[in-house]
């Protein structure tokens, strides 16, 4: 699998600093995020991906079909998340947090990361995420929960979670939203938040609050 990135990593930054990874939404590319994170934290260090799926005639990136089976997106998902992290691997990222930052599909794809490598990643900012794992509460995503997300066995601190949707979403179901609620209040302390007058997008008071999140 090929990854096209953008990355600035200063190597003199101080070791505590974040280093974020970040995936940007159906349709675009990876300079999405890094004006997503100016916004937010204009001298931190990053490396913002580009899914490798190419729209030939609409133009943009995607991490996956939106059409595929959960089951599909979920694999696809996983395989990227493996990959990924063996580039970390390579970049100067010892002893310093790493936070997985995603909108809309790259959301999924930042959730997938922190639960399935929590050894690598301390937090995770979800903007407008899809979810493929659990589609209603009690259901075969609990079974798979247990079998994935396994934190607990790893560390004894849960991860700190930023989840944001806005209100006029009509992209994300209802139902999605809920499932990835369920699932994060499994394994991490999760600050959620909607927005009234938003739909499948950001918008200020969101990266306000994302940067207070990530100062706590």
């Amino acid at each position: 699998m090929r990854f096209t990135t953008i990355s600035s990593i200063e190597t003199d930054h101080r070791s505590d600093g974040n280093l974020y990874v970040m995936f940007h939404g159906y349709g675009n590319d990876e300079s999405e995020m890094i004006r997503m994170l100016g916004a937010i934290d204009s001298d931190a260090d990053y490396m913002s991906v580009r899914g490798p799926i190419h729209r030939e005639y609409l133009g943009g990136n995607a991490w996956y079909d939106s059409a595929s089976e959960d089951a599909a997106i979920r694999e696809r998902c996983s395989a990227i998340g493996d990959e990924i992290v063996d580039m970390l691997d390579a970049t100067v990222i010892h002893d310093r947090p790493v936070v997985s930052v995603g909108f809309s599909q790259g959301g999924y794809l930042a959730y997938r990361l922190l639960a399935e490598h929590p050894d690598v990643f301390d937090a995770a900012v979800l903007l407008s995420p899809s979810y493929h794992d659990v589609t209603a509460e009690g259901g075969e995503g609990d079974a798979q929960i247990e079998e994935s997300l396994v934190v607990e066995q790893i560390t004894d601190q849960r991860p700190r979670v930023f989840l944001g949707y806005g209100e006029l979403d009509a992209r994300i179901p209802a139902g999605q939203r809920a499932a990835i609620e369920h699932s994060l209040a499994r394994f991490a302390d999760m600050d959620a938040h909607m927005y009234s007058d938003m739909g499948h997008d950001v918008c200020a008071q969101e990266l306000a609050d994302v940067r207070r999140f990530l100062t706590l």
